[in-house]
């Protein structure tokens, strides 16, 4: 709930995808939760802190730097940004 009392939207995978999408200029159609993030996407420590802040104004939440350190796949990012089991 925001400081009005409305709920917030969820966070849902898609947006993420679109995140990713946005981040390296691909249809976020292309990403799957099974692409690694460096290795199939390419994605840097920088590109992953640029990422996070577009992950955060999107409406996601940026997982502690532990929970980061097992993260290789985009289902994995996803379940550190909404705190969630990872499907």
């Amino acid at each position: 709930m925001d400081k009005l009392g409305a709920m917030k939207p969820r966070f849902e995978l898609n947006d993420l995808r679109d995140c990713i999408g946005d981040h390296l200029q691909r249809d976020a159609r292309e990403i799957t939760g099974q692409l690694r993030l460096v290795e199939d996407l390419g994605i840097d420590s920088l590109g992953m802190h640029a990422l996070l802040i577009d992950i955060e104004e999107a409406g996601g939440c940026i997982p502690a730097p532990e929970a980061l350190e097992r993260v290789t796949t985009v289902i994995e990012l996803y379940a550190a940004v909404t705190g969630s089991a990872v499907p």
